[in-house]
C-alpha cells in the first residue's frame, strides 16, 4: 500500500510516461472547469470564446478558428448559439460585407465575469500542491517540450 499505483491505460505507455502525465493531468484539469462551468449553462469553448473577444472585440471566426484550435463549422456553430443566447452579436466587417466581426453584449461580458473566476478557481486547483519554484519549473519544462513540436 502506501506506494501510488498506477492503472495503465495504454499498453505502449508506462506510467513514467511523460505524455501519459501530461494527458492526465490535462483531462482532470478539463474535467474540473467543465465541472465549474455546467452551473452557469457555459461549456469550455464557450468560456474560451467570451474570454477571447473580451481581450480582442470584433474579432472574426478565422480569429477563433485559429485561437481555439477548432475548425470553421464548429466555430460558425458556436458562433451561432452564443448569438442565440444574447452573449454575442455580429456586425459587418468594414471592407467586406460577408466577413462578420464579433462583439460581447452586456450579457456575454457579464457571463464572461462569472466564467472567469469559475475557470481561475478550477484551474488554481492544479497549483495548489506546487511550490512558486515547482511551477515555474514546470512551466520551463513544458514550454520545452511544445517548442519540441513547433
Amino acid at each position: 500500500m502506501g506506494k501510488d499505483h498506477h492503472i495503465s491505460r495504454f499498453p505502449w505507455e508506462h506510467e513514467d510516461s511523460n505524455t501519459l502525465l501530461i494527458k492526465l493531468a490535462f483531462i482532470n484539469i478539463r474535467r474540473e472547469i467543465e465541472t465549474a462551468l455546467r452551473p452557469l449553462g457555459l461549456t469550455p469553448q464557450q468560456s474560451q470564446s467570451l474570454h477571447l473577444l473580451s481581450m480582442k472585440p470584433g474579432a472574426m471566426n478565422a480569429d477563433l478558428e485559429k485561437l481555439l484550435f477548432i475548425d470553421k463549422s464548429s466555430v460558425t456553430s458556436l458562433i451561432n448559439g452564443m448569438v442565440r443566447k444574447g452573449w454575442v452579436v455580429r456586425h459587418n466587417h468594414e471592407q467586406d460585407a460577408r466577413m462578420k466581426r464579433i462583439y460581447l453584449t452586456e450579457k456575454g461580458n457579464e457571463m464572461h465575469q462569472h466564467s472567469l473566476q469559475a475557470v481561475m478557481q478550477a484551474k488554481d486547483k492544479a497549483n495548489l500542491p506546487l511550490t512558486v519554484e515547482e511551477s515555474a519549473t514546470l512551466r520551463t519544462l513544458l514550454r520545452k517540450i511544445i517548442s519540441a513540436y513547433e
